[in-house]
């Protein structure tokens, strides 16, 4: 993100309240607040392509002390406008289920006509969470919500068609 996304991104900024499940929470950080991130234990991931990158918080250091005053990291996070959402693999060795039964997912069932036997599949999604699961009668797979987008449509162009949709 650049400075100006960023400026957008703050203006419309909602806490991350929500349990983190996934490796980290990747943040909006521009430049001059790269020091004040790194101190609190954020890593940088570049971009694969060279160009770019984001900084990201592991999930074992949202908990820690960042300040004297009993603030958390995640709190420090908060405060500056900085967590975009998860990212990484989900983590169900690491965090109970009850992490994710605790919060209520909307219910996107797919059918995939073209193939024999109309393929079915259904996508859970924790938007509070921003995890989706993706579940067939073949696999279960978490996912971050960005991923999942990519799975959908990956999905829709092989001919995948929602049938409904409902909240738990």
């Amino acid at each position: 993100m650049n400075k100006r996304d960023i400026t957008k991104f703050r203006k419309a900024y909602k806490p991350w309240k929500a349990d983190c499940v996934s490796e980290g929470l990747k943040l909006a950080v521009h430049f001059d607040e790269k020091d004040i991130v790194k101190k609190l234990g954020a890593r940088w991931e570049p971009d694969p392509s060279g160009k770019g990158g984001y900084w990201w918080m592991p999930e074992k250091n949202l908990k820690n002390d960042a300040h004297p005053n009993g603030s958390l990291v995640v709190d420090v996070l908060n405060d500056e406008q900085m967590v975009i959402g998860p990212v990484g693999e989900v983590d169900l060795k690491h965090h109970t289920m009850r992490s994710i039964t605790n919060y209520e997912p909307i219910i996107y069932k797919l059918v995939n006509p073209h193939e024999s036997g109309n393929t079915l599949g259904t996508f859970y999604v924790y938007e509070e969470l921003q995890i989706a699961k993706w579940v067939t009668t073949l696999t279960e797979k978490y996912l971050v919500l960005e991923e999942a987008r990519v799975t959908w449509d990956e999905l829709m162009e092989a001919g995948f068609r929602q049938i409904s949709k409902e909240n738990s």
